[in-house]
Parts: structure tokens; sequence; C-alpha cells
């Protein structure tokens, strides 16, 4: 965040500027309408100019005040792509198993409800806050230059307005940090109940998880409740006690009219240029509290920003072996692998057969760094080098490892193989659906990511593979690649699949038929 700030604090500064300008004619309007009541008492100069005098001060104090509202949000908005844009760039370096381990939601709330609140609690109000404080100086001396006395003491009623307000700012921002916890953890049951509704409807338990859903969502709006309950209380606690010293003032004021120190259009100005006091000192008390709430919110977001320095080795050279050496790995009471050794070696095809929840698919979980080196015991090596001292990325681009995914973005079939990619020939592409049987109407589809009606489960699959296969890796992981396939489809993948030459091809597959198997180097039961 403050590396954000620092940044645009050159918008920030002309956001000031403009605030400033706004006060100053706000205070210079002050002293027209004085000068309107005096004349108007004691007819001294021409009210039809004093008039257009206070008119043309308040069109200009008007556009000053729409110039300053158009700097904030410019500048609010410049911090929030900034921050959403580092924010993008540290989620696709973090590693697998970090983003794994995060909860539900935890992404959503980030990008959205986290963001929001750092706009309207911190953002809105720090450019408020430096306005307010700009229009509260230039009124308060204002005041002085009619009678500083009169000032002198609107200076002490305005400190202690501060100081009491300060008293509700605490409560708010606690019930501010609990909101924003239970909204994250509201966000991630909620994804998970709805990831799940299929299985809930086809099980009939539609209506206990509704309730379940329903007592969550009861603790969420609680918070919120809450949260607003105590955002409203404070600022009508500010605005009471700001009212109550308003009134002070105003009698002090009364007090100097009557002694003959002042005129009642230089009260009126007084009274006027009061506003131009208390109401910033409101609002700045206000928007104090709130940026006190938004501490926890900006902790978190920094820390989202980092990335993490990396100490590891860059993978280089082609694989040659990839070796698992006395392999210990459990969950929970559940042994995965006991002293389990294993070696893959260049230009061989092995299949990774046996029962679900064996650890077919954990072993190349394993390999591709999803958990972490404190996770398992014994060791992983690529090349002969422990993947725990390798960069994740470098083994990445290595190693392909192909599952079952729902992603997909809008655009054709075409653009869901390529992804951005810019690097990628058309003869490469074109050559990879051939194999995968992916006709040229079918790649020319338009696919809509919210509703991907317009493709099977089999050319998601096909699509699935194809996003690989266009990178020329030294590893090819087939996990159940034809899971979802006819038998002609998946007879076709596995030729394509036994058609490649010269790389460590690894197949996790259901299919135990001889005609299948025999095919492989070596068959891998666990």
């Amino acid at each position: 965040m403050a590396k954000a700030e620092k940044r645009y604090r050159g918008i920030f500064i002309v956001t000031a500027f403009f605030g400033l300008v706004s006060a100053c004619f706000m205070a210079v309007f002050s002293f027209c309408l004085g000068k309107v009541v005096d004349v108007v008492i004691n007819p001294s100069d021409s009210l039809q100019t004093t008039m257009l005098l206070c008119i043309g001060t308040a069109v200009c104090g008007l556009i000053a005040s729409f110039l300053y509202d158009y700097a904030k949000i410019v500048y609010v908005n410049r911090i929030v792509r900034c921050l959403k844009t580092n924010l993008y760039r540290a989620l696709y370096h973090k590693e697998l198993n970090v983003f794994l381990s995060e909860k539900n939601g935890h992404y959503l709330s980030l990008y959205s409800k986290d963001i929001d609140l750092v706009v309207d609690n911190y953002l809105m109000p720090k450019c408020n806050i430096i306005s307010n404080i700009l229009s509260a100086v230039v009124c308060l001396l204002s005041i002085f230059i009619i009678n500083w006395k009169l000032g002198l003491s609107f200076v002490t009623l305005s400190g202690l307005t501060v100081v009491l307000s300060q008293i509700p700012g605490a409560v708010m921002a606690r019930k501010t940090v609990e909101y924003t916890q239970h909204n994250s953890s509201y966000m991630a049951v909620l994804e998970n109940y709805l990831k799940g509704f299929e299985q809930v409807k086809l099980l009939g338990l539609g209506n206990l998880f509704s309730k379940k859903l329903d007592a969550n969502d009861n603790v969420y709006e609680k918070s919120r409740k809450n949260y607003l309950f105590a955002k409203v209380a404070s600022n009508d606690i500010g605005m009471f006690i700001g009212m109550l010293s308003q009134l002070s003032c105003m009698a002090v004021g009364i007090w100097f009219v009557l002694r003959g120190s002042m005129t009642v259009g230089l009260l009126i100005s007084a009274v006027q240029l009061l506003n131009g006091v208390f109401s910033p000192l409101q609002f700045f008390v206000q928007d104090k509290n709130l940026m006190r709430t938004a501490g926890e919110i900006i902790r978190r977001i920094d820390e989202e920003q980092t990335i993490a320095e990396h100490t590891e080795k860059e993978l280089v050279g082609k694989v040659q072996e990839i070796a698992f050496q006395n392999l210990n790995l459990q969950f929970g009471n559940k042994e995965i692998f006991h002293d389990f050794n294993m070696t893959f070696e260049a230009g061989g095809k092995y299949a990774i057969i046996g029962e679900s929840g064996k650890g077919k698919s954990t072993l190349m979980h394993l390999l591709m760094k999803y958990m972490t080196g404190n996770e398992y015991e014994g060791k992983v090596l690529i090349n002969k080098q422990d993947i725990r001292s390798l960069d994740s990325d470098s083994i990445y681009d290595k190693i392909g490892y192909i599952q079952r995914n729902e992603f997909l973005i809008d655009g054709s079939v075409r653009d869901n193989i390529v992804l951005y990619r810019k690097d990628v020939p058309d003869t490469d592409v074109e050559q990879v659906c051939q194999n995968l049987k992916l006709d040229s109407e079918l790649v020319r589809k338009e696919i809509d990511a919210a509703d991907a009606g317009e493709v099977s489960f089999g050319e998601k699959q096909r699509i699935d593979i194809a996003r690989f296969m266009i990178h020329d890796y030294d590893v090819l992981v087939f996990d159940e690649p034809t899971s979802n396939l006819d038998a002609d489809t998946a007879g076709e993948i596995f030729n394509m699949i036994f058609g490649i030459r010269d790389k460590i091809v690894i197949v996790i597959t259901h299919d135990r038929s001889r005609e299948v198997l025999d095919r492989f180097d070596a068959v891998l039961q666990l």
C-alpha cells in the first residue's frame, strides 16, 4: 500500500490543492455573506454588487469542489489498479501448495470485499481528511481575522470536540475487523456449498444444507449488523458532540456581539465559518475512525502482494530421470507410501494403476510440488536433484501434468487450447488437434466460459490434453486421459500417447486391459 501511495503522491497533492482552493472560496463566501447582512442593516455599499460577488464566489467554490472530487476519484482509482495489478502478479507467483492451502473464498473476498473496504474506509477518507483539515484551518484563520479572541475560543472548543469524538472509534474498528473475518468465512462456506449443489440435490439433502447455510448466514449478517450499527452510532455521537460544541461557539460569538466587539454581519460570517470548522472536524473524526478499521485489511493485502524470494535452483537440461527414493507419506492415520522406490527413465512409457485412494495422483502431485517438502519423508529426484531445491516454475516448464479440470475462457476452442500464448505456431495447433480428433469445425466453435454447454465432457478432456501437447515438454504425465471418452476415441488417444518419442511418459489409468497395459514399458501397481 505504501509503495502505491508514494507512486501517486503527485495526484494526492493535486487533490489536496483543489480541496484548499475550495476551502478558500468558502471562506470568502462567508465574508461576502456577512457583508450582505451589514449592507442591509447599514447601507454603505451596493447591495447588488455585494450579492453578485457572493454568487460568483459560490460558483467558483462549486467548480473547485468538482475538481477536488474528480482528482480524488482518479487518485483512488490509480491506487486500486496498482494494488490489484500487484495482487494478480503475486497470485501467479504463489506455490501450488500455498494456493491450495488457502480457504475457499479467500481470493474472492480479497479482490472484492477487501478492496471495497480499502476504498471506502481508507483511500476516500484519507483524501477527505486532508481536505477537511485544510478547510478547518482556513476557516479558523478567517475567524482569527474577524476577532483573535473569538478564534482562540473556537480553537479550544474544537480541540475538545476532536478529543471526545475519538471514543467511538475503537469500537467501530473492532466491529469492522470482526465483519471482514466473518465475511471471509461465510464466502468460503457459500462457495463450497454451491460447488456441491449437484451432489446435495441428488442426495435429497437440500433442506439440511439450506438450514446449515442459513445458520452460517445468520452469524455473518449479525456481524454485518454490528458493524453497521457501530458505524452509524459513531457518526451520530460525533455529530451530537459537534452540535454541542457548535452551540457553545455560537454563545461565545453572541457574547462578543453584545459587547460590541463585532458587527452582526461579522457574527454571521463567523457562524458560517464555524460550520466550515465543525463540519470538517466531524467528518475528520469519522474518516479517522474509518481509517483505523482498515489496518488489518491493508496488512493482509500487503502480505498478499509480497512475492516470496526464490532461492531454489533452476532445472536445466533435458530431464533424463525421475526417481522416488525411500518415500514415506501419511494422511492422518492413513499410510499412502512406505519406503516407496521407483525410477522413470527418458524414452520409457509407464502406466500407474491401482484402486482409488492408493496414491496414483498423489505420487504425481509430489513430483509437481503440490506439497511442501516437510509433508513427506524421502526424496523425489529429477536428474538426481531433490525437487526441494528446484524452482517450481522450471519444473513446470519441463514436466507437463495433464489432468481434467473445469477451466475455460470466453472464445473459440482454439483460444482455449492456446490460452493467450502468442508464440504457438498455427501448424502445431493444427497437428495436435488432428492427433486428438478435434475437427476444424469444433476448433472454431465459440465457448461461453460461464456456460460451457457447447462442448461435451469428451471434447473438454481433449482440449485439456491439447493445451499441454502444443508445448515441448521433456516429461508428460497423463492423469486418466481417457476417463470421459468412448472406446474408439480412447484408443486414438492411447495411440497418440504411444507415438510420443524421446520423452518420459507416465499415464495414470483405470484401464487394466492387457491390450493397453502390454504396450507400456513398465506398469506400476499401487
